[in-house]
């Protein structure tokens, strides 16, 4: 299969029943703060369909504040309340940041290979004590997560391209889950695993999406939920769960997108890459549960070229079968042909549509974090023609009902693109940016 092309996102011009959005009263425990910090918030590479590389990640430290870091040049800070940590970058590309249980910061960076040496480590993580002195660096060449069955032309040349990058911690363990141009010039996904306490990497067999154009990972129960937006092998949102002790990762479709018939076969590119949807993010619930948010086109067939896309969720339990029914807590039915060659037929399950929107109205950003009580908290920006209309929020509980209807939060604050909200102390934070200046603010809301 061809590389991906960066062709333009296809207009979508008809209009839907026309619904007016339904708002309520902004929730009145909204706070932002301005920072010191002067920085545009930006998504480095997306594109049309595709996520690029937030320069701010946003996490909680071992005493459960929320910190942000961004990429600062050769270095990334940290911003801990007044507190700044300047850590040293291994590679020049900047992927995520986290910190662990102990107050340890783990730094994710990246370096293209200009060679055609696979061998050579490309992708780096840099854990950091609680004052920024340097532990230990592990590097990868993107051999972590392939199978047996793949060769070296397989790895990772040029890290994050054509996707993200998303980090997490669970425990003794940090998984990366993050998009790379491969040696032979496609593009997919990559699971880099590593051992906090030893800094050792744990191979998984296997983990991979060929293309993959956002990719998110929560930590769920003992191991890790992984999501990718596929174009091609899977044409679909997928989810993964990994299990570490046996070094496999399972994964699922959940949602598929409508292509073209032949598509795949006349090596058409433009039509290939555009799936009609944009990744939300995963939240792991209470118990099994796990959530999906994402936007896309309802229909999988023809009519996806002139739908607007909706926000939904899909609820379910990533260690049932999720090509039936009884896999989701939520219901929903839609079916259709899909696959990259858009000859096979699918029908999805377990979709709660969101919004139905007229096609004045476009959601960007769409994402989820799960509360103490299991609840998601879904937040977008939404806009009416070129209009900025602010940022949004609405809460379902574990069983998919709503109990918070769309609310404006700001009309002002914009969302951190491509990185979730974050959970703690009973609040819902974010760093982002604001209509009026270039600085960075935090964001915070409660949803009790």
């Amino acid at each position: 299969m061809k590389k991906v092309i960066r062709a333009a996102a296809i207009a979508l011009s008809a209009v839907l029943l026309t619904i007016s959005p339904v708002e309520h009263a902004c929730a009145g425990n909204f706070y932002e703060k301005k920072t010191s910090v002067k920085k545009d918030i930006s998504a480095e590479g997306a594109y049309a369909n595709w996520d690029g590389v937030t320069n701010v990640s946003q996490f909680s430290d071992e005493k459960g504040n929320f910190c942000f870091a961004y990429d600062n040049g050769k270095k990334v800070t940290v911003v801990n309340g007044k507190k700044r940590i300047d850590l040293k970058k291994k590679g020049s590309d900047f992927g995520a940041v986290t910190c662990d249980a102990e107050g340890c910061y783990y730094v994710v960076t990246g370096k293209e290979n200009l060679s055609q040496d696979t061998g050579r480590e490309t992708v780096f993580v840099s854990k950091y004590d609680k004052k920024g002195k340097l532990l230990k660096t592990v590097g990868d060449n993107g051999s972590s997560s392939l199978a047996s069955y793949y060769d070296d032309s397989f790895c990772t040349r040029i890290p994050f391209d054509a996707g993200n990058c998303d980090v997490a911690v669970n425990g003794h363990y940090l998984a990366v889950n993050y998009a790379r141009e491969m040696y032979n010039g496609h593009q997919s996904n990559s699971l880099l695993l590593i051992n906090t306490q030893t800094m050792k990497k744990v191979h998984m067999d296997s983990y991979y999406n060929s293309h993959s154009f956002a990719q998110r990972v929560v930590p769920y129960k003992g191991n890790f939920l992984l999501a990718s937006e596929g174009d091609c092998y899977d044409r679909a949102f997928t989810v993964s769960t990994t299990n570490i002790d046996q070094k496999t990762c399972d994964s699922q479709n959940t949602f598929d997108f409508w292509v073209k018939k032949g598509t795949l076969d006349n090596w058409n590119m433009f039509e290939l890459n555009n799936n009609f949807a944009h990744l939300g993010g995963v939240a792991a619930g209470s118990g099994d549960q796990a959530a999906l948010v994402a936007t896309s086109v309802k229909s999988l067939n023809e009519n996806a070229r002139k739908e607007n896309e909706q926000l939904f969720i899909q609820i379910f339990n990533p260690q049932k079968d999720l090509s039936t029914a009884d896999g989701y807590v939520t219901r929903g039915e839609r079916s259709g042909k899909a696959g990259p060659n858009g000859d096979e037929k699918v029908t999805n399950y377990g979709i709660k549509w969101l919004t139905n929107y007229s096609d004045k109205y476009r959601i960007m950003n769409p994402q989820v974090v799960a509360d103490r009580n299991g609840n998601y908290v879904i937040l977008f920006e939404r806009y009416k023609g070129s209009t900025y209309q602010g940022v949004y929020y609405m809460v379902l509980d574990a069983s998919g009902k709503t109990t918070v209807k769309v609310t404006r939060l700001s009309a002002k604050a914009h969302l951190n693109p491509g990185e979730m909200p974050v959970y703690t102390k009973g609040r819902v934070y974010w760093a982002g940016n604001h209509e009026k200046d270039h600085y960075i603010y935090i964001n915070s809301f409660t949803v009790e």
